[in-house]
């Protein structure tokens, strides 16, 4: 089980990891079958949906491969991912591929945890800055991440390319 640096409110002051829902929030250990299973779940809530965008067992199994994951757990059920590319050494930029909540856990403020966690994780990891891309009709993410502190690089005719650079080592 991860520490969490930052937790919404529903989150705080509760034992280490755990929810008053019963979330528990880890790094790295789904495999590629539940994070299959998950994006599957989560498929719909994706704009345009994820399956229309890529093959999904093949997305998992990359992502399980390449990504550094984020993961809220109700019992057995991975509920909440956050995915993120910190591999470029170049311009020390990560890249977050994925964020989604099972829609019975939406509005509990899991998104916000994982995002925070991932910011965190790329900070100690050396990056200067995460991007991400999103869907223009995907509404609350963008608000979400703006909230965060991310700022909007580039709209294009469907999506909006967004991106948070570290001026310090300060941690959410």
């Amino acid at each position: 089980m991860v520490a969490l640096l930052h937790m919404p409110p529903r989150f705080r002051d509760r034992d280490f990891g755990m929810s008053c829902d019963g979330i528990e929030f880890r790094e790295g250990t789904a495999t590629k079958e539940e994070i299959q299973a998950h994006l599957e779940e989560c498929d719909t809530g994706f704009s345009p949906r994820l399956g229309a965008k890529v093959n999904i067992a093949e997305y998992s199994e990359k992502i399980r491969m390449r990504a550094k994951t984020f993961e809220a757990w109700s019992g057995k059920a991975l509920v909440g991912l956050v995915a993120a590319y910190m591999n470029d050494s170049g311009t020390r930029t990560g890249f977050i591929t994925s964020v989604s909540v099972a829609n019975d856990f939406k509005g509990r403020g899991i998104a916000s945890t994982l995002l925070d966690h991932c910011i965190n994780r790329s900070r100690q990891e050396g990056m200067r800055a995460v991007r991400l891309e999103v869907s223009l009709g995907s509404g609350e993410a963008i608000r979400l991440y703006k909230k965060r502190g991310f700022s909007e690089l580039e709209r294009r005719a469907t999506t909006v390319s967004m991106e948070l650079e570290f001026s310090d080592n300060r941690q959410l």
